[in-house]
């Protein structure tokens, strides 16, 4: 695809999941927009409303755009998609995308339209933290971490590194699990990888995750909606719902200048 390609279908999603029948409303748009399936169905709301929202701050597709925990995440394929060409991306794990998921589902478009995305881009794919990424700051107009921060992420140093990759004016988009109440995970680690254990983000915590962004310096281009009644998301014995957050880089960090560093 190029610049030139028809807009994606302008179907309103809202900021949390609220339905199946929302979640129906993106898979359909996706398909529409020609973009291959991901193998896990729930997260093809969250990334098309990434999709949608980066071609509409960084319409030009030499845009530098890092996905941070991108392993398993359709969303860089579907920037190369669309015409995007300066891609990054870093994870714990080696950081490929959903190959071996789009296989097992027969989903050989992913396959193949993955392969292609990441053979090009895979000089700029980095296997480190989301918290301390080793790609060069102040250089990347969008930035993305989408279904990471629960995954004992520690969200300040994430922040402050988000703040030090992305230019001045540079978009940040993080969604997460959410639930309004407080859900005890039990000590959940779904990958052995991370560092602590899983969490469900409920509404006071999303509330403190907007103070430490503005904190690392940045501004809530997203109305925080936490209003909600159904739990759209299954998994692990739990039930719950996504959220989507975008923020916009305003001040500039200390630490821009070194690649991997986080402020003190």
């Amino acid at each position: 695809m190029t610049p030139a390609d028809p807009a994606l279908p302008s179907a309103e999603l809202p900021h949390v999941l609220q339905s199946e029948r929302q979640l129906e409303t993106a898979i359909a748009a996706a398909r529409a927009a020609g973009l291959c399936p991901s193998p896990v169905r729930a997260k093809r709301w969250d990334y098309l409303k990434a999709l949608r929202l980066i071609e509409e701050v960084a319409p030009d597709r030499e845009a530098p755009i890092a996905d941070l925990g991108c392993r398993g995440g359709i969303l860089l394929t579907w920037l190369w998609q669309r015409g995007f060409r300066d891609l990054s991306g870093c994870d714990l794990r080696l950081p490929v995308p959903p190959l071996r998921g789009a296989a097992l589902a027969g989903q050989w478009s992913t396959v193949l339209a993955g392969l292609r995305m990441y053979i090009a881009s895979r000089r700029t794919m980095v296997r480190a933290p989301v918290e301390r990424t080793t790609l060069p700051g102040a250089r990347f107009r969008v930035v993305t971490c989408m279904s990471v921060i629960e995954h004992g992420v520690d969200v300040a140093a994430f922040l402050n590194e988000a703040a030090r990759l992305l230019v001045p004016g540079g978009t940040l988009i993080v969604s997460t699990d959410y639930w309004p109440t407080p859900i005890p995970t039990g000590g959940l680690k779904r990958f052995s990888e991370t560092w602590g254990t899983d969490v469900i983000f409920d509404s006071d915590e999303m509330v403190a995750l907007c103070r430490q962004a503005e904190a690392a310096g940045f501004a809530s281009l997203t109305p925080l909606e936490l209003s909600v009644t159904t739990p759209v998301v299954r998994g692990s014995g739990l039930a719950y719902t996504f959220i989507f957050l975008a923020f916009r880089k305003i001040a500039a960090t200390a630490s821009a200048e070194r690649p991997g560093s986080t402020p003190d």
